[in-house]
């Protein structure tokens, strides 16, 4: 018998005393958790599932490098409203008006024309741009600070695509601004 479980102290050493003779007593030996043993391979669904996910994002990049070759305030708008209808997901929480279902953030219809009255002293951008990146700053009132800043897990647009989300929302009961040359500060 080893001396082992008498040495790490006594309550642990009751506990892996009486797993050994136990053991003993079906014919196997007890392997303390920490002893080893091969770790278990990676799932192969999460491996697909990663796989499935590169390859949309370098799709999605190579779109991006071929709208960025003519790329507008116009077509920053059409961006951006796509990126907000989806992969953004900023229906899960907000709405625009009655298109999408989110009731946990603010109403986003209007918000180009509200963005820059909000806080005295900041542009529409400033205040768009520091909401996405920062949304604890500047909580609307009834609602929760919850958001996640848009740069960060789960949501993880790039600069240029918060660039494109502003340039829609600065539509939304305004006029868009932002061109491809906008440089944003954080």
């Amino acid at each position: 018998m080893r001396l082992l479980p008498l040495l790490i102290g006594p309550p642990a050493a009751l506990a892996a005393l009486a797993l050994t003779l136990a053991g003993l007593d079906r014919g196997f030996a007890y392997h303390p958790p920490l002893a080893g043993g091969e770790p278990s391979p990676p799932r192969a669904p999460a491996l697909a599932d990663l796989e499935t996910w590169r390859r949309a994002k370098a799709e999605e990049e190579a779109r991006m490098r071929e709208l960025l070759a003519d790329l507008d305030t116009p077509k920053m708008v059409e961006i951006g409203r796509e990126i907000v209808h989806g992969r953004g997901l900023c229906f899960n929480c907000h709405r625009v008006g009655a298109e999408g279902s989110g009731k946990q953030g603010p109403d986003l219809a209007g918000v180009g024309a509200r963005a820059g009255t909000r806080v005295p002293g900041r542009s529409d951008l400033d205040y768009l741009t520091q909401s996405l990146y920062e949304p604890r700053a500047f909580v609307v009132d009834g609602y929760p600070a919850a958001m996640t800043p848009a740069d960060k897990p789960p949501i993880s647009l790039s600069d240029l695509d918060v660039l494109m989300v502003i340039a829609y929302l600065q539509s939304l009961g305004g006029t868009a601004t932002v061109t491809p040359r906008t440089k944003l500060e954080r």
